[in-house]
């Protein structure tokens, strides 16, 4: 039986779950090589160095979390929809087998400690809060509004997702689903 092959997608996902599982000093190329029962030199096919593979994270997550989740909700025309649809994407608890609310606090962790991380890592953020914003502002709200609401929606999604880490019993979706829903229907009427 032929040994299996990892492309730069495998390193990536065995990257990000490292990370999710033990923070960014987690995230070593022995460490990930053992996770694959490969050799290093696999990962060097594909990687210069580290620092390659932890930008590629960071593109991945950035991809995966925003963009596609953006440009599939844009495909919905009723705001309120679109936002249902934005809230059931992030609450989906993981993905290709990675914990979405640890990989979130991992990242935000790694971010406290490198600049260059918090910057990318905010400006995600920043994109997240004005897509949550502008379909607010769909639903009725005024810009200024939007914004606001669009802010603590989102951050209460992360505290949700630091809930799950330490009690997760207590990080009920159905809740989070009912502020969303809240605001929702809140909205001025145009």
């Amino acid at each position: 039986m032929a040994a299996k092959r990892y492309g730069p997608h495998d390193w990536i996902v065995a990257a990000m779950a490292a990370l999710a599982e033990g923070g960014i000093e987690a995230v070593r190329i022995e460490k990930l090589a053992r996770r694959l029962n490969t050799s290093k030199g696999s990962f060097y096919w594909h990687f210069a160095d580290r620092p390659a593979l932890l930008t590629a994270v960071l593109d991945f997550w950035e991809a995966e979390g925003t963009s596609l989740v953006i440009s599939s909700a844009d495909t919905i025309e009723n705001p309120a929809e679109r936002m249902r649809a934005v809230v059931d994407a992030a609450l989906i608890a993981t993905e290709q087998g990675i914990d979405v609310a640890r990989t979130e606090s991992a990242l935000r962790a790694w971010a406290a400690e490198e600049p260059v991380v918090a910057q990318r890592i905010a400006r995600v953020d920043e994109r997240r809060i004005a897509y949550l914003a502008e379909i607010l502002e769909l639903t009725g709200y005024d810009s200024t509004s939007a914004k606001r609401l669009g802010t603590g929606i989102y951050f209460a999604l992360l505290g949700l997702y630091d809930v799950r880490r330490y009690a997760p019993p207590l990080a009920v979706d159905h809740a989070f689903h009912a502020l969303v829903k809240g605001i929702v229907t809140s909205a001025p009427q145009k």
